[in-house]
């Protein structure tokens, strides 16, 4: 049950001391780079020496873990999967989560208070279809909230998989799924450290320590504080985190890690401004927070797991890891705001207080395997989930009406106390199976399967107690080839299934315990190249979604599952290194995205919809030069228009952001940066929270950061 404030405060400044004081007493070496496992259990810790922002490719043939838990690389892999390089991206001036994956290909940010870590991909949105993971973890989502790491200090790399994600990561990610891999040591002692401040009073201050302790022990932490004013009045946010990694290798074939990892956050509660008519954006509201003066918002999370690697022989190795992740989250709010016809006040309803205690604890063991020109895996995995989730019965009824500019936010009114008002337990059992067969020398042919049976069991507390059930089995495969046409280049089709909830299965709702899952069925033909100075890639794909809830056009009072949906598209992308100093990273996406057999609570119908919060161009560009002590760059980020709902009245406006950075290394290991964010000051929308409300993008601004690292 959530905690009072006052014992919440207390929480956060013993998470900002033991952050700062990591901060203050570390100053010894950290290692950047994790090995890339793939697979098999690493005789040794290697050293790795750590460089500035290289300008050479290969991203495409080192390991990923995201498509395939077989140690395949992207040009073997039979899918859509992208790796983010985080040093690489920070130099630009990206620190979070969400700026880095909106830098992906086809990939946008749309997270907001209520949701948080929320994204779109290929035509399907919310964390119910586009899941996220930490080192191969899901997180389990409930009321649709998502607490994702928000900012990607103490990371190595983000890779993106694109489409369904189901026979490794179960249901709730057909759009695709965001992995987090994080840093790990290595033998070598170094450090580094990360200093900065805003135009907008942003403050960042974090510290990376590797330390060999002893030729089979290593050590990793990272501490991070970051904080600042916003670009909205009352828009204070801090956040603290420290994640801590012991690895020790007891044996050639034995490797045990243990991880320990605390995030302490305070974003900024803003909820958006009105929209004017016809939707439009108001600059003179950017600025604006029309939120209660004793707004809060609130995300506390923990972190614990062991991961054990043991190679058995020369042909069989195993793999376990036990977690358990703990989060309690808390918002008081005024959440809805809408404008007055003649444009000088604001009417605002909607004081909710919500409470989220969230327990998860998991188990995932696995063999892995070689016979012959088979490679495979087989393993079970399981989940308990136990959430409660506290409210004050909100309050609609009242209206505040305020001026524009210049006014008396208020504070917050509760209809009754917040208590525990819904809770459940959810329980999920899976079995998977993955093999990759080379039966010739350039083709791959490989195949998943995955079973799952997930139980839940849900109260309502008050004010009127009841209790329901729930039951699903879904089964999810996926068969794919790999074609080599040289050692650089591959063609790959694959044919893959997945599943999303109707709702998110911890909170599933009386009506909706009976019904099936949503299914979808995705088809995609692509092309990879991976050369010395060019790596490009392209994908066509369509999903055909089904079994998704919509008003029965008879009789609309009553939802059935009888909606469809179905996305088309083309992904690009491309990394360019034209000269030695020069580097061009760009990419597209061109979806159709529409449904099918769908209505609305009129009996109208929806069919050649597009869904909400789904742009159907996105695009990135980015110019970066490296010379000497000197680095520049410049990029472009373009969002297209997109719907704010299913009946697709109201669109946020498409937008193009221009970003640029400038760096001076003054050292072999320290380098200066100015990060200058929107030098168009071009008023935008990065997602929709009402069908008339949003939440308007960051002005022009600017950071001036300072990464050293030191042995």
């Amino acid at each position: 049950m959530p905690r009072n404030r006052n014992q919440n405060n207390r929480k956060f400044h013993t998470a900002s001391r033991l952050t700062l004081a990591t901060l203050s007493l570390c100053s010894t070496p950290l290692w950047a780079q994790a090995e890339a496992d793939a697979g098999v259990i690493i005789n040794a810790l290697q050293p790795v020496q750590v460089q500035g922002q290289a300008q050479k490719l290969g991203v495409l043939q080192r390991p990923q873990h995201t498509a395939s838990r077989l140690g395949l690389s992207p040009l073997e892999t039979p899918a859509s999967i992208e790796v983010l390089e985080v040093e690489r991206l920070r130099a630009r001036g990206d620190a979070s989560v969400a700026e880095l994956v909106s830098r992906s290909t086809g990939v946008s940010a749309i997270g907001s208070p209520g949701s948080g870590s929320t994204f779109s991909s290929r035509g399907f949105s919310g964390n119910d279809s586009v899941a996220q993971a930490e080192d191969g973890l899901r997180m389990a989502t409930a009321s649709g909230t998502q607490s994702g790491p928000v900012d990607s200090f103490g990371y190595e790399r983000i890779e993106i998989l694109r489409g369904p994600a189901s026979v490794l990561f179960g249901d709730g990610s057909i759009g695709g799924l965001i992995n987090l891999v994080r840093k790990t040591p290595g033998a070598v002692a170094s450090s580094e450290l990360t200093a900065g401040f805003g135009s907008q009073g942003e403050y960042r201050l974090g510290l990376g320590l590797a330390r060999p302790l002893g030729e089979s022990v290593g050590v990793r932490v990272d501490a991070l504080a970051t904080g600042g004013d916003g670009f909205v009045e009352r828009g204070e946010q801090r956040n603290a985190k420290l994640m801590s990694l012991l690895r020790w290798q007891a044996t050639p074939d034995l490797r045990l890690d243990l991880s320990l990892d605390a995030h302490r956050e305070r974003p900024t509660a803003y909820y958006g401004a009105p929209l004017g008519q016809g939707g439009r954006l108001l600059r003179e509201l950017q600025g604006e927070n029309y939120n209660v003066a004793d707004a809060e918002w609130r995300m506390d999370q923990d972190r614990v797991q062991a991961r054990l690697e043991w190679r058995l022989n020369e042909a069989i190795s195993a793999r376990a890891v036990a977690y358990r992740f703990e989060a309690e989250r808390h918002w008081q709010n005024l959440e809805e705001y809408a404008l007055s016809a003649d444009g000088k006040s604001v009417d605002r309803s909607g004081y909710l207080g919500i409470g989220h205690d969230l327990r998860q604890t998991g188990l995932r063991a696995e063999l892995l395997g070689q016979a012959g020109a088979v490679n495979w895996t087989a393993g079970v995995e399981q989940m308990s989930l136990n959430f409660v989730h506290s409210n004050d019965l909100y309050e609609f009824d009242t209206v505040s009406t305020v001026p524009v500019h210049g006014f008396d936010p208020g504070r917050y009114l509760a209809r009754a106390p917040l208590l525990p008002r819904q809770r459940s337990q959810t329980s999920q059992q899976a079995l998977f199976l993955e093999a990759d067969w080379k039966p010739l020398a350039d083709w791959h042919l490989s195949a998943g399967l995955r079973y799952e049976r997930s139980e839940v069991e849900r109260e309502v507390l008050s004010p009127k107690p009841s209790s329901w059930d729930g039951r699903f089995s879904p089964l999810a495969w996926r068969f794919g080839a790999v074609y080599r046409l040289d050692a650089a280049q591959s063609l790959y089709g694959q044919y893959s299934s997945g599943t999303d909830p109707v709702g998110t299965i911890a909170t599933l709702s009386e009506a909706n315990a009976k019904l099936r899952l949503t299914e979808g069925r995705q088809a995609e033909l692509g092309y990879k190249h991976a050369g010395a100075s060019l790596e490009w890639t392209a994908a066509l794909f369509q999903i055909d979604k089904r079994h998704i809830l919509t008003p029965d056009p008879l009789n609309p009072r009553k939802r059935v599952q009888g909606g469809d949906q179905r996305s088309q598209g083309l992904e690009l992308g491309l990394s360019w290194t034209p000269a030695p100093a020069w580097r061009v990273d760009a990419n597209t996406s061109l979806l159709r995205a529409r449904y099918g057999n769908l209505y609305d609570g009129q009996g109208q119908s929806l069919g050649g919809h597009r869904p909400q919060d789904v742009p159907e161009r996105m695009a990135n560009l980015w110019l970066g030069y490296q010379q000497g002590g000197y680095e520049l760059g410049a990029g472009l980020r373009h969002v297209g228009l997109r719907y704010t709902s299913r009946t697709n009245d109201v669109s946020l406006p498409a937008y193009t952001v221009l970003d640029a950075s400038l760096g001076w290394r003054f050292g072999p290991q320290a380098v200066l940066r100015l990060h200058l964010r929107n030098l168009g000051d071009r008023l935008y929308a990065s997602s929709a929270y009402t069908d008339g409300q949003a939440l308007l993008g960051k002005p022009r601004s600017a950071d001036l950061v300072l990464d050293y690292r030191f042995n």
